[in-house]
Protein backbone atom coordinates (compact mmCIF):
# COMPACT_ATOMS: atom_id res chain seq x y z
CA UNK A 1 0.00 0.00 0.00
CA UNK A 2 2.84 2.33 0.72
CA UNK A 3 4.15 2.14 -2.82
CA UNK A 4 0.68 2.79 -4.18
CA UNK A 5 0.22 5.97 -2.11
CA UNK A 6 3.58 7.30 -3.23
CA UNK A 7 2.77 6.66 -6.90
CA UNK A 8 -0.59 8.48 -6.63
CA UNK A 9 0.97 11.48 -4.97
CA UNK A 10 0.64 14.71 -7.12
CA UNK A 11 1.83 18.26 -6.76
CA UNK A 12 1.23 20.15 -3.60
CA UNK A 13 -0.48 23.52 -3.54
CA UNK A 14 2.82 25.25 -2.71
CA UNK A 15 4.52 23.67 -5.73
CA UNK A 16 1.70 24.79 -8.04
CA UNK A 17 1.78 28.35 -6.66
CA UNK A 18 5.59 28.48 -7.03
CA UNK A 19 5.35 27.27 -10.64
CA UNK A 20 2.75 29.98 -11.41
CA UNK A 21 4.94 32.69 -9.81
CA UNK A 22 8.03 31.56 -11.74
CA UNK A 23 6.04 31.47 -15.00
CA UNK A 24 4.68 34.97 -14.30
CA UNK A 25 8.20 36.32 -13.70
CA UNK A 26 9.53 34.68 -16.88
CA UNK A 27 6.54 35.97 -18.87
CA UNK A 28 6.98 39.51 -17.54
CA UNK A 29 10.70 39.57 -18.37
CA UNK A 30 10.05 38.13 -21.84
CA UNK A 31 7.31 40.66 -22.59
CA UNK A 32 9.53 43.55 -21.43
CA UNK A 33 12.34 42.34 -23.70
CA UNK A 34 9.97 42.06 -26.65
CA UNK A 35 8.50 45.52 -25.94
CA UNK A 36 11.92 47.17 -25.69
CA UNK A 37 13.05 45.41 -28.87
CA UNK A 38 10.00 46.61 -30.79
CA UNK A 39 10.45 50.13 -29.42
CA UNK A 40 14.14 50.15 -30.43
CA UNK A 41 13.25 48.90 -33.90
CA UNK A 42 10.64 51.65 -34.32
CA UNK A 43 13.10 54.33 -33.14
CA UNK A 44 15.79 53.03 -35.48
CA UNK A 45 13.29 53.02 -38.34
CA UNK A 46 12.40 56.66 -37.63
CA UNK A 47 16.11 57.65 -37.48
CA UNK A 48 16.83 55.84 -40.75
CA UNK A 49 13.90 57.57 -42.45
CA UNK A 50 15.03 60.99 -41.18
CA UNK A 51 18.62 60.31 -42.22
CA UNK A 52 17.53 59.23 -45.69
CA UNK A 53 15.36 62.34 -46.14
CA UNK A 54 18.20 64.51 -44.90
CA UNK A 55 20.82 62.89 -47.12
CA UNK A 56 18.64 63.28 -50.19
CA UNK A 57 17.95 66.94 -49.41
CA UNK A 58 21.60 67.65 -48.59
CA UNK A 59 22.80 65.93 -51.76
CA UNK A 60 20.48 68.07 -53.88
CA UNK A 61 21.60 71.23 -52.06
CA UNK A 62 25.24 70.23 -52.57
CA UNK A 63 24.64 69.64 -56.27
CA UNK A 64 23.05 73.06 -56.69
CA UNK A 65 25.55 74.96 -54.52
CA UNK A 66 28.51 73.54 -56.42
CA UNK A 67 27.19 75.44 -59.43
CA UNK A 68 27.14 78.92 -57.84
CA UNK A 69 28.34 81.41 -60.42
CA UNK A 70 31.28 83.69 -59.76
CA UNK A 71 32.58 86.89 -61.30
CA UNK A 72 36.07 86.67 -62.81
CA UNK A 73 38.53 89.27 -61.60
CA UNK A 74 42.04 88.92 -62.98
CA UNK A 75 43.43 85.46 -62.27
CA UNK A 76 40.71 84.51 -59.79
CA UNK A 77 36.98 84.05 -59.76
CA UNK A 78 35.21 85.18 -56.59
CA UNK A 79 31.49 85.55 -55.94
CA UNK A 80 29.91 88.98 -56.02
CA UNK A 81 26.55 90.33 -54.89
CA UNK A 82 25.16 89.42 -58.31
CA UNK A 83 26.19 85.76 -57.74
CA UNK A 84 25.14 85.27 -54.12
CA UNK A 85 22.06 87.44 -53.90
CA UNK A 86 20.95 86.73 -50.32
CA UNK A 87 22.09 87.16 -47.60
CA UNK A 88 23.22 90.70 -48.25
CA UNK A 89 26.77 91.95 -48.14
CA UNK A 90 28.31 92.19 -45.55
CA UNK A 91 27.55 88.58 -44.65
CA UNK A 92 25.96 87.74 -41.31
CA UNK A 93 27.58 85.02 -39.19
CA UNK A 94 24.97 82.58 -40.52
CA UNK A 95 21.80 82.59 -42.58
CA UNK A 96 18.70 80.41 -42.81
CA UNK A 97 18.08 81.20 -46.47
CA UNK A 98 20.36 81.43 -49.48
CA UNK A 99 19.64 82.82 -52.93
CA UNK A 100 22.19 82.60 -55.71
CA UNK A 101 22.73 82.47 -59.45
CA UNK A 102 24.17 79.30 -60.97
CA UNK A 103 26.58 78.91 -63.87
CA UNK A 104 23.61 78.70 -66.29
CA UNK A 105 22.47 82.15 -65.06
CA UNK A 106 19.39 80.67 -63.37
CA UNK A 107 18.33 82.20 -60.08
CA UNK A 108 17.85 79.60 -57.32
CA UNK A 109 17.09 79.69 -53.63
CA UNK A 110 17.19 77.34 -50.66
CA UNK A 111 15.05 77.93 -47.60
CA UNK A 112 13.13 76.31 -44.79
CA UNK A 113 9.39 76.92 -44.55
CA UNK A 114 7.17 75.32 -41.87
CA UNK A 115 9.22 72.12 -41.60
CA UNK A 116 9.83 71.75 -45.34
CA UNK A 117 13.16 72.28 -47.09
CA UNK A 118 12.50 74.06 -50.38
CA UNK A 119 14.45 74.76 -53.57
CA UNK A 120 13.21 77.86 -55.39
CA UNK A 121 13.40 77.71 -59.18
CA UNK A 122 14.00 81.38 -59.89
CA UNK A 123 14.92 84.53 -58.07
CA UNK A 124 11.41 85.98 -57.62
CA UNK A 125 9.17 85.47 -54.62
CA UNK A 126 6.40 83.83 -56.66
CA UNK A 127 8.63 81.37 -58.55
CA UNK A 128 7.85 77.66 -58.09
CA UNK A 129 9.51 75.74 -55.29
CA UNK A 130 10.43 72.05 -55.14
CA UNK A 131 10.26 70.13 -51.88
CA UNK A 132 13.65 68.65 -51.01
CA UNK A 133 12.76 67.23 -47.61
CA UNK A 134 10.00 67.14 -45.04
CA UNK A 135 10.47 67.14 -41.25
CA UNK A 136 13.23 69.76 -41.48
CA UNK A 137 13.47 71.89 -38.36
CA UNK A 138 16.78 73.64 -38.90
CA UNK A 139 18.74 74.97 -41.86
CA UNK A 140 21.84 77.10 -41.47
CA UNK A 141 24.34 78.40 -43.98
CA UNK A 142 27.72 79.68 -42.81
CA UNK A 143 30.27 81.15 -45.16
CA UNK A 144 33.98 80.50 -44.82
CA UNK A 145 37.11 81.97 -46.35
CA UNK A 146 39.80 79.83 -47.96
CA UNK A 147 41.68 79.67 -44.63
CA UNK A 148 38.58 78.32 -42.83
CA UNK A 149 37.69 81.48 -40.90
CA UNK A 150 34.31 83.16 -41.18
CA UNK A 151 33.78 85.23 -44.32
CA UNK A 152 32.42 88.72 -43.71
CA UNK A 153 31.94 89.70 -47.36
CA UNK A 154 30.51 87.78 -50.29
CA UNK A 155 33.78 88.21 -52.23
CA UNK A 156 35.60 86.26 -49.47
CA UNK A 157 33.38 83.16 -49.67
CA UNK A 158 35.30 79.99 -50.48
CA UNK A 159 33.20 77.35 -48.70
CA UNK A 160 29.52 77.21 -47.86
CA UNK A 161 28.83 75.17 -44.75
CA UNK A 162 25.31 73.74 -44.61
CA UNK A 163 23.75 72.30 -41.45
CA UNK A 164 20.39 70.54 -41.82
CA UNK A 165 18.37 69.20 -38.89
CA UNK A 166 15.34 66.94 -39.22
CA UNK A 167 12.97 65.84 -36.43
CA UNK A 168 10.17 63.32 -36.29
CA UNK A 169 8.44 61.18 -33.67
CA UNK A 170 10.64 62.39 -30.84
CA UNK A 171 13.97 61.85 -32.60
CA UNK A 172 16.30 64.14 -34.54
CA UNK A 173 19.14 63.86 -37.04
CA UNK A 174 21.63 66.59 -37.95
CA UNK A 175 23.67 66.54 -41.16
CA UNK A 176 26.48 68.86 -42.27
CA UNK A 177 28.32 69.49 -45.50
CA UNK A 178 31.11 71.85 -46.57
CA UNK A 179 30.54 72.79 -50.18
CA UNK A 180 33.09 74.45 -52.44
CA UNK A 181 31.47 75.87 -55.57
CA UNK A 182 33.38 74.62 -58.61
CA UNK A 183 33.60 78.02 -60.27
CA UNK A 184 35.49 79.61 -57.33
CA UNK A 185 39.24 79.73 -57.89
Amino acid sequence: MNTRAQAAKGLTLIEVVMAIVVMAIVGTVASMLLYQGAKSFERMDVRQDLALQGRLGLERMTKELRLVRCTAAGSSCRPSTSDIVYPADPLPASSTELRFVNTSNDGLGLRLNAGTLLLRQGSGGSDPEDILSDNATGLTFTFLKQDGTAASAIADVWLINVTLTLEGKGDSVSLRANIHPRAFY
